[in-house]
């Protein structure tokens, strides 16, 4: 068996590495105190997982804050756009 061969069906475990966790913290925030980050993804089981790193609890409340709005506004616009344009109330000639 060629050890360049790789299974799909048998991969391990995958994790982010702790150095890519660290570099994506680093390029965050302007000063000392500010930085951090959430971060949402698929693992390999099709589950979420949700990765987070700030150097406060302030600038932690103040991202899951944002991420709040944010999903709020997008649940908004999937239901604006899932609504209905005719209720079936209206007779059609």
């Amino acid at each position: 068996m060629n050890d360049d061969f790789i299974d799909p069906e048998n991969l391990g475990s995958f994790q982010l590495p702790e150095n890519m966790i660290n570099q994506l913290f680093e390029f965050t925030g302007s000063t000392n105190g500010d930085s951090g980050f959430i971060l949402s993804y698929v693992n390999q089981d099709g589950l979420p997982s949700v990765i987070t790193k700030a150097t406060s609890p302030i600038v932690e409340m103040g991202l899951r804050k944002a991420l709040e709005q944010y999903l709020e506004q997008v649940s908004a616009q999937e239901i604006e756009l899932n609504f209905p344009k005719d209720f079936g109330d209206e007779e059609t000639p």
